[in-house]
């Protein structure tokens, strides 16, 4: 009985991991259908998610929900193309191609977010930029458009973010960046004080066009590890009393083990900063997060582009791991797939003569993301480990709602390095390793001699350990 026990559970576990070939789905149409925003059916709702624009084809569908991710960041909602003019009335019609987007994510069961930047001609605070705030004579008609916006997708869409990386100086990025450009040296808080006042108005806007919205502000790209800047355009925001209108914050995060975290430096910085002003508690979303090659040309992939996608494999097999033990409402990899280069060759799934062909790092993302579904931490607070601990095994634990899960990696090696993994004597088993191969591999790995203890070699790709009553 106890073979059979164990077969079935491997059994099971090979079912829902083995991912799908790239099937076409039939396309997602636009409807009348009215949605509700997705509450998890059952244990902690999950943070994984992924950015998908609506220029991706439906073929990418299948792999989306092979992930099973409960947000997908779905597009941005440009105000100067809906309205050009002042007071020439909304250009819906502009907004096409983020229906259909939405439609086919609600289809799926998946939350969209949608991200609210650029400031026509005639309400730009710096001229000829449209990353720029809206200027202060033309709030009111932000908050007009706002109300119309939210009303529109009221039932569709219920998160919303107020522009994206506002904390960008207008001579460090271009328009066609897609950043905001809000922060200025010569204003209170680097311009953030600005930011709070525009988001407070925003939060009000969006909730008189539905009371369900849900207000994100921030997407900080927040400068690291030099972040004096960023700190005071945070900090500006929060002592303009923004924190007490919105339901969440949101930041950037792109990092690795080594270089530093970044999701893990950035979560615990921003925290530190909430609490200063009694929002300790406030939800977190990291709506951008990635292992990038650091360059958009393949030659300045170090140490190679072969090595550099395994580096990033490892790196999505681990990062939703620290997404869940960071208590983060939602983590969303940047991006899910795009043409070569992307941004930075960031993306899970190239795409090549129109094919979809996903990468390792992309069965290391979706292989995890299965393998975490309702699972809650039960460690200590999570932190960077300090340097001489980089070739150290690190466990993350976790508890599901029938089992124990442990999350294992060592940040640097060349060779496995053995560890041993307490258990009660004979403890039932499963191991799931090779995260980054379709599917993984899945065996029983049960405390078979009862000493009490699960050896494992391991390296800097992940392996999931599973333990059963």
């Amino acid at each position: 009985m106890a073979l059979l026990y164990r077969l079935a559970i491997i059994v099971s576990l090979l079912c829902a991991l083995a991912l799908p070939a790239a099937a076409m789905p039939r396309p997602a149409t636009a409807g009348t259908q009215i949605y509700l925003p997705i509450v998890a059916a059952s244990g902690p709702a999950s943070p994984i998610g992924v950015d998908l624009r609506w220029y991706i084809d439906d073929a990418v569908m299948p792999y989306v929900r092979a992930a099973q991710p409960r947000w997908v960041r779905a597009g941005d909602v440009l105000w100067p193309d809906v309205e050009p003019v002042r007071g020439g009335g909304y250009r819906w019609d502009a907004l096409a191609y983020i229906d259909a987007n939405v439609a086919r994510l609600r289809a799926a069961g998946i939350e969209p977010t949608l991200v609210i930047q650029r400031s026509p001609a005639w309400a730009q605070r710096v001229p000829g930029r449209l990353c720029s705030p809206p200027a202060p004579s033309a709030l009111g008609d932000f908050e007009r458009f706002l109300t119309a916006l939210a009303a529109r997708y009221a039932g569709q869409v219920s998160y919303w973010e107020i522009w994206n990386e506002p904390d960008f100086a207008p001579a460090n990025v271009a328009d066609a960046d897609g950043t905001g450009c809000w922060l200025d040296a010569s204003q209170p808080a680097y311009g953030g004080s600005y930011y709070g006042e525009v988001v407070q108005r925003a939060a009000a806007a969006l909730r008189a066009g539905n009371p369900h919205a849900q207000v994100i502000a921030g997407a900080l790209m927040y400068q690291w590890p030099d972040d004096t800047s960023a700190q005071l355009f945070l900090k500006g925001m929060l002592g303009s009393g923004a924190g007490r209108s919105i339901d969440a914050l949101s930041f950037h995060a792109y990092g690795e083990w080594g270089a530093g975290d970044l999701l893990i430096a950035k979560t615990t910085r921003i925290r530190e900063i909430l609490a200063g002003y009694g929002l300790a508690n406030m939800p977190l979303f990291a709506t951008e997060i990635a292992a990038t090659c650091g360059s958009n040309s393949i030659a300045n992939c170090k140490p190679n582009f072969t090595v550099w996608k395994t580096h990033q494999a490892n790196y999505a097999a681990r990062i939703y791991a620290e997404a869940i033990a960071l208590n983060l409402k939602g983590a969303f990899w940047y991006t899910l797939t795009l043409d070569n280069p992307g941004f930075q060759f960031s993306q899970l799934i190239d795409i090549s003569n129109s094919t979809l062909v996903p990468r390792q790092s992309y069965y290391a993302f979706a292989n995890s993301a299965q393998l975490l579904q309702d699972a809650r931490y039960t460690g200590a607070a999570l932190a960077e480990p300090p340097i001489d601990q980089l070739g150290k095994v690190q466990v993350l634990p976790f508890r599901k709602l029938n089992s124990t899960l442990y999350v294992l990696w060592v940040p640097r090696t060349d060779f496995p390095v053995l560890y041993n993994l307490p258990v009660s004597a004979g403890a039932r088993a499963v191991c799931t390793d090779h995260l980054d191969q379709n599917p993984p591999a899945i065996y029983d790995c049960s405390d078979a001699n009862r000493d009490g203890m699960i050896a494992r070699a391991v390296n800097e790709l992940p392996q999931y350990i599973e333990i059963f009553p």
